[in-house]
């Protein structure tokens, strides 16, 4: 497809990257002409130097071709429109506009209905505030994405030496659980990643993604040694955008939550916005401050402000406080591998969030639903099993799945299902399948066919 990108940042260089290992004809409009230069040398895709509202500039970089327009510059304002000049003037049939602010975004679906095509905005704030909410239900969990209306899960876990999973060979883990799917999709070690085979066996120290079913979570913790709190009160670090939405949902469960930020007037604001939260001024990287919040009894710290580095620091002192669980807000790809190793829970990445659901998005039809796992090298996704469907003409072992896809789990008529080799998927049912990112190519192109 003919792909064209307004927007040369983390999120629109990830996205032009992944769209082009895909084998997509992708174009990038950039202002920055020091970016420019580097995103040419680095990308397998045109990059093109010029104001991406421009309709010249859209021109020449080819919008009367191009069947998916992403609008993700830094600003809301130049996002709209683009994405209203691609679907008025142009005609494209699908425009994705990245928004940040709540009226935009309003706005925005305002005006769609009067276009042509199909349209959508996606929020990084509100999906890195909805990771957040994932996680906290599951201790110790690094990542979770919930599929089948929330009756899977996609889960990672670092795995404890003491945990009764060390050294479990991958097939093994049917006698453990025979009744429902749980399942390994996934694992890193070290450096190294890969979707898994029966006779692999799991590692102490491995980063290891189980599929699991949401009633057997328990079952699973208590394997992995990872008991749940019984403290339900929460420490936000930052008044950002992502802090005060999150604070306002966490409210609205009944969670208690104080806010810590070291900005007067962002405390303000924040007090006046929220209902029953506790904001407090000050640092969130100042240990005594911490103490005296009482850090050592939280279910979880969630560090969100706009400096990613102060985020680690902060987690790391909120964890060697006791702090239950700790989350960063990280977005420099440099620093997201660190965060394992450091002893951190989970990183959320409002760039990759993003990223999977304009990709979801753009896949719309095929795909249900989409998530990324260990940095994009994996991708799960949740499909439709309909009559034409690929997947439900025989049975499973003769299908010819393309190569590193996996069948995790089969929701059908309420129940959710673990297929063996001869299993025949059900018409009217749903599959998430596993497949290494280099081969969701592969995969779409089997779904298509």
């Amino acid at each position: 497809m003919q792909i064209l990108i307004v927007g040369g940042g983390l999120v629109g260089s990830t996205l032009a990257a992944r769209l082009a290992r895909d084998g997509h004809d992708v174009v990038l409009i950039e202002q920055s002409a020091t970016r420019v230069g580097r995103l040419s040398e680095q990308l397998d895709a045109q990059v093109l130097s010029g104001n991406g509202a421009s309709v010249e500039t859209l021109r020449r970089a080819g919008i009367a071709d191009c069947q998916t327009l992403f609008a993700c510059t830094a600003s809301d304002e130049t996002n709209m429109v683009v994405s209203f000049v691609a679907s008025a003037i142009f005609g494209v049939p699908q425009v994705v506009a990245r928004l940040r602010e709540p009226d935009s975004e309003h706005t925005f679906q305002t005006l769609v209905d009067t276009f042509s095509g199909d349209q959508v905005s996606v929020n990084p704030e509100r999906a890195a505030v909805e990771k957040v909410l994932s996680l906290l239900p599951v201790p110790g969990a690094m990542d979770v994405s919930p599929f089948l209306d929330g009756r899977l899960l996609i889960a990672g876990f670092r795995v404890a030496p003491d945990s009764d999973f060390a050294g479990l060979l991958i097939s093994h883990l049917r006698l453990l659980f025979p009744h429902t799917p749980v399942l390994v999709v996934a694992i890193r070690r070290g450096d190294q990643w890969r979707v898994p085979h029966g006779d692999d066996e799991i590692h102490a120290g491995d980063l290891v993604y189980f599929a699991l079913d949401r009633d057997e979570m328990h079952n699973v913790l208590s394997l992995l040694g990872n008991r749940p709190t019984q403290e339900r009160r929460v420490i936000v670090a930052g008044a950002s955008r992502i802090g005060l939405l999150l604070a306002q949902r966490l409210e609205d469960q009944g969670v208690p939550v104080t806010l810590l930020d070291h900005r007067p007037d962002a405390c303000i604001s924040a007090a006046e916005a929220l209902r029953h939260a506790m904001v407090v001024e000050g640092s969130p990287t100042d240990q005594q401050l911490l103490e005296e919040e009482g850090t050592d009894h939280t279910a979880a710290f969630v560090a969100c402000t706009e400096n990613h580095q102060s985020n680690l620091v902060s987690c790391l002192l909120a964890r060697r406080l006791g702090a239950a669980h700790t989350f960063a807000l990280v977005d420099d790809p440099a620093l997201a591998p660190m965060v394992g190793e450091l002893g951190i829970d989970a990183v959320i990445s409002p760039r990759l969030l993003t990223v999977g659901l304009a990709l979801q998005f753009f896949r719309r039809g095929r795909i249900r639903a989409a998530a990324a796992l260990l940095e994009d090298h994996v991708e799960v996704v949740e499909v439709d099993l309909e009559a034409a469907s690929p997947l439900t003409r025989g049975p499973l072992r003769e299908l010819a799945l393309p190569r590193g896809v996996l069948v995790a789990a089969v929701g059908y008529n309420g129940a959710l299902l673990l297929p063996r080799g001869d299993a025949q998927l059900p018409v009217g049912g749903r599959a998430v399948l596993v497949s290494s990112s280099e081969h969701a190519r592969d995969l779409d192109a089997f779904l298509g066919g």
